[in-house]
């Protein structure tokens, strides 16, 4: 991406928005290959090295997400500790919206960008969400994603 004082252009926010929309599945579904066991009727897998610890899989997200979201994000993937591995459901999550169809720039100044986007792949068919992103350091961080408690992988975590 190009540095924080260069405007960012709708093309480049919509393949950033993707690769943030998508950190959570790659995580997830990296875990697919994984062994797996039993614990109290369901079926985990194991992340592969590269997910290994909490710090990594902060790390990742912290790609594109503030600390606050990615620690949130994590949280939600309900990862455990099995003999000294980490481990996933290996379910399959129900759809969400997290494919940009469109985005509006509705505002850019020099540290902050808002924008909305119009989101497809969920069940309940498009949605509009709305971010706003610092531009820091040369990179882009989302600090703020509305419609956060009705996606399951950003709502609100209390263990």
């Amino acid at each position: 991406m190009p540095n924080a004082a260069v405007a960012y252009t709708v093309s480049q926010l919509t393949a950033f928005i993707n690769e943030a929309e998508e950190q959570w599945f790659a995580v997830r579904s990296s875990a697919s290959d994984g062994q797996s066991f039993k614990f109290n009727g369901d079926e985990y897998r194991r992340l592969p090295d590269r997910f290994s610890s909490r710090q990594k899989i902060e790390d990742y997200f912290g790609r594109c997400w503030s600390k606050q979201l990615s620690r949130f994000m994590l949280c939600n993937l309900d990862p455990i500790n099995y003999q000294g591995r980490r481990y996933v459901l290996s379910d399959t999550p129900e759809p969400v919206p997290r494919k940009v169809e469109s985005l509006k720039i509705l505002g850019q100044h020099a540290s902050r960008i808002r924008v909305s986007a119009v989101l497809s792949g969920g069940g309940a068919g498009n949605k509009t969400i709305r971010y706003t992103l610092t531009k820091t350091g040369g990179r882009l961080t989302i600090i703020a994603r509305t419609d956060r408690p009705n996606d399951y992988r950003y709502a609100r975590c209390t263990s």
